[in-house]
């Protein structure tokens, strides 16, 4: 079974309403979007999303990367990035070929809710 319908069916047996997409899927936790891009190139690796979780502009851009920078020497397995002039939030990892997405998918997504509060948080004190 390829790693997209692995992670499709854990997120439904997780309880979330995951919709397939061209790129992946998409699904919301906590009123946030997350999505999964699959990888056709490499079907062991797991690449979970918050995208877009905050605008950044000429104004913001230091206090932005300061808070990002904190975060991803902080937390491990989640690493914050901008792409596309928004903060997005990205738990990444090539995975065994037996990986249990039953405990991975969870982990994955109540971790990059968790690095969501915490830039939010840390870049209120900036």
């Amino acid at each position: 079974m390829k790693m997209i319908d692995k992670v499709m069916e854990e997120l439904q047996k997780q309880g979330f309403l995951p919709q397939r997409e061209d790129f992946g899927i998409a699904f919301k936790y906590q009123m946030t979007n997350y999505l999964y891009l699959e990888d056709k190139e490499d079907e062991d690796y797991f690449s979970l999303y918050a995208p877009y979780i905050f605008e950044v502009d000429n104004e913001n851009m230091a206090d932005v990367l300061v808070t990002i920078n904190a975060i991803n020497n902080a937390m491990k397995v989640i690493k914050l990035v901008v792409n596309d002039d928004h903060v997005w939030v990205c738990f990444e990892e090539k995975l065994p070929k037996d990986a249990n997405l039953e405990d991975i998918v969870p982990y994955a997504v109540v971790t990059l809710f968790h690095a969501r509060q915490q830039f939010y948080e840390q870049l209120k004190k900036a």
